[in-house]
């Protein structure tokens, strides 16, 4: 394996890994779009966002299963998908992903060291009560999954923050990972079968909560990012606008993932 030298470098092995994701999906009929950092480049630029070091993709629930067998069936080395499960026995988050495993990230640690598609998942939800409840629960597993981290850095939480990431942890302990994956799920699942009126991230469970009408994702539009267009929402103003605000004015923002050589 080796690393990528600049952001530059980075920016280029990522979007070879969506050319081959859009590529796979084509040929299946899998609806996808372009999703948060990714989506304000292709939209305000038609470029990355200059520090981006991953890719956001959104794959709506009822398309996720066939997305996933798609993605295992055609991907080749060094491409691989994975799921949570798949970083067993350690938990850094419940985000799928289409990692390359060529390259690392950084020289140092293991856990979502490699470039990568972020693969988030759109589940349903009745109303702004129902998502606020979600979230609620969502967060709380998110919490107990942090006790099967590889190493908890305590110096990002401070006073009674601290205390708490640490009891929540003692508590996290008394389930296995397959159990709080599997219970993460069936909250994300819970209206699957239920006809509601709007969708959420289901996998974002620290991000903002944004509420979207159902039919935000029934119509794409073909954006420009880079050298190629993808499909975002039809109406993605109004997607961005409930999640970032004014998205037009550059900000950073995000976790980063890439240290660029010097």
């Amino acid at each position: 394996m080796k690393k990528a030298e600049s952001i530059t470098e980075l920016h280029n092995i990522l979007y070879d890994m969506l050319l081959d994701v859009d590529r796979i999906c084509k040929e299946n009929d899998i609806r996808y779009f372009l999703a948060f950092g990714t989506e304000i480049g292709a939209v305000r630029d038609n470029a990355f966002i200059p520090w981006d070091d991953d890719i956001d993709i959104k794959v709506m629930r009822e398309d996720y299963e066939r997305f996933k067998s798609a993605m295992k069936a055609n991907l080749k080395a060094p491409y691989k998908f994975t799921e949570p499960i798949d970083n067993k026995p350690y938990f850094f988050d419940f985000v799928p992903r289409i990692i390359n495993t060529q390259y690392i990230l950084k020289e140092t640690g293991s856990l979502q060291n490699h470039p990568a598609v972020d693969v988030f998942l759109v589940d349903r939800i009745p109303d702004g009560k129902a998502l606020k409840k979600m979230y609620f629960k969502l967060k709380v597993i998110h919490a107990l999954s942090i006790s099967k981290r590889e190493r908890i850095d305590y110096s990002d939480y401070k006073g009674p923050q601290k205390l708490g990431i640490f009891f929540i942890g003692l508590i996290g302990r008394l389930f296995s990972l397959e159990k709080l994956i599997g219970m993460y799920d069936r909250q994300q699942r819970k209206y699957e079968n239920v006809k509601t009126p709007c969708r959420f991230t289901s996998n974002f469970a620290f991000g903002i909560q944004a509420l979207y009408d159902f039919d935000t994702y029934e119509e794409a539009t073909m954006v420009l990012l880079e050298k190629d267009k993808f499909p975002c929402p039809k109406d993605y103003d109004r997607e961005l606008r409930l999640v970032y605000g004014d998205y037009m004015t550059p900000k950073k923002m995000g976790i980063v993932h890439f240290e660029e050589n010097e």
